[in-house]
């Protein structure tokens, strides 16, 4: 039993449907790897998990959209006469 599967071993279950030449490439990959099909799908699926959970997490521009960004930070406070009259109102949600 591979690292994986022992980490998981009696939490959740996960069904998918696969047609024959997919379940045959899978098993024949697994087996290549020496792994069961369950081990190699949970390693294969948090690896990839893992990828696009880092890639949502980062914001990628060019340098000059980043050069603009900059710019703005260390540009000096714009005041907003309506946002300081709203911020000034008490709110119209209740508080606890």
């Amino acid at each position: 039993m591979s690292p994986v599967e022992q980490e998981h071993r009696g939490r959740g279950r996960i069904n998918i449907r696969v047609d024959p030449e997919q379940e045959a490439r899978l098993r024949a990959a697994a087996e290549a790897n020496g792994e069961t099909l369950t081990g190699f799908l949970l390693t294969a699926a948090a690896e990839r998990a893992e990828e696009v959970l880092a890639r949502a997490g980062r914001i990628a521009v060019n340098s000059a959209a980043f050069e603009r960004f900059v710019a703005a930070l260390d540009a000096p406070v714009e005041t907003m006469p309506t946002v300081e009259r709203y911020a000034a109102d008490p709110s119209p949600i209740p508080s606890r």
